[in-house]
């Protein structure tokens, strides 16, 4: 992963994030920033299994998922139109960020907000499903863009 900075070129395919920090910001910024050196020390192909995850995800994070019993009640009951807004199933979200599409580019933070920038390497990037790192950690996403 990057240190601190965006460097003078950015990718030609990223995606922009502005984030709040909230009001822990250094312990919401170590949050994401583990679990983003855990997902990227593996590729595809290196991919540990569900139970090796289970093990070494934080408790914030997986709690923040539904199970499968939890997606399917949850399904049932929301309009199919809705069902972005939802959190994710952990073995779907596993699978997502196996199959992720992206890298972690680097940032810049001031403060309580960071800029975040992914550089997307294909198609489709799994971006929904690294917003929920994101959002389980107690970040705000403010802003998103991609090119």
């Amino acid at each position: 992963m990057k240190q601190e900075g965006l460097g003078p070129i950015l990718p030609r395919a990223k995606w922009d994030f502005m984030i709040d920090l909230g009001h822990s910001p250094d312990d919401v910024w170590t949050r994401i920033v583990g679990v983003i050196e855990s997902i990227v020390a593996y590729d595809y192909d290196s991919w540990p299994d569900d139970d090796y995850w289970r093990q070494i995800l934080p408790k914030w994070l997986s709690s923040f998922m539904m199970t499968g019993e939890e997606c399917t009640a949850a399904m049932a009951r929301t309009p199919r139109e809705q069902w972005d807004k939802l959190h994710w199933e952990f073995g779907s979200w596993l699978d997502a960020m196996r199959e992720r599409d992206w890298k972690w580019w680097g940032y810049e933070r001031s403060g309580n907000e960071v800029r975040l920038v992914l550089q997307v390497t294909g198609i489709p990037p799994r971006i929904d499903a690294f917003k929920q790192i994101l959002l389980a950690s107690g970040a705000k996403i403010l802003s998103e863009h991609h090119d």
